[in-house]
């Protein structure tokens, strides 16, 4: 079973990430935001949706995001930042409290910051070492900036 890290920990992945929109929808699937907005009403049950780097998340504005296990945000490339911005949306705008999950192509160098954001998975690309990427989950005990988890900056959190 493939493996991600979740909270601090390496896990078995329990969901399959579903990027080829011919595939069979599963329970424990992830389908494409726009598939499932597009065949809601015929799709089934699903864990999860996930956002390609173009969506953006006002596609999910007004859906009852609480019906989902986990919301995955796909990083198509190294460079494209885009996904950062979705997650700390979905958490301050549309309140979603569930996992946010990073998809793709993005970097253990990005841990970091991608959990400042608001995500609390990854599931990296097959070539990434786990052990490696876990050693950089928290590698600073203290920031500056507030972030989706406190937005307080550090005179006012003294």
């Amino acid at each position: 079973m493939p493996k991600l890290i979740k909270n601090g920990e390496i896990i078995d992945n329990p969901y399959i990430w579903l990027q080829d929109a011919e595939e069979a929808v599963v329970p424990n699937g992830i389908v494409a935001a726009k598939k499932w907005l597009a065949e809601k009403d015929t799709i089934g049950d699903v864990a999860g949706i996930w956002l390609e780097a173009g969506d953006g998340v006002e596609c999910l504005q007004g859906v009852d995001l609480s019906q989902f296990d986990v919301i995955g945000v796909n990083f198509p490339a190294f460079v494209d930042g885009r996904g950062f911005s979705y997650a700390r949306l979905l958490k301050e705008r549309l309140h979603y409290q569930g996992e946010i999950r990073a998809l793709g192509n993005f970097i253990p160098d990005q841990l970091g910051y991608l959990l400042r954001v608001g995500f609390n998975s990854f599931q990296f690309n097959d070539d990434v070492d786990l052990d490696a990427a876990l050693a950089l989950h928290s590698p600073f005990s203290v920031a500056y900036q507030g972030d989706v988890s406190d937005p307080r900056p550090i005179f006012l959190r003294r």
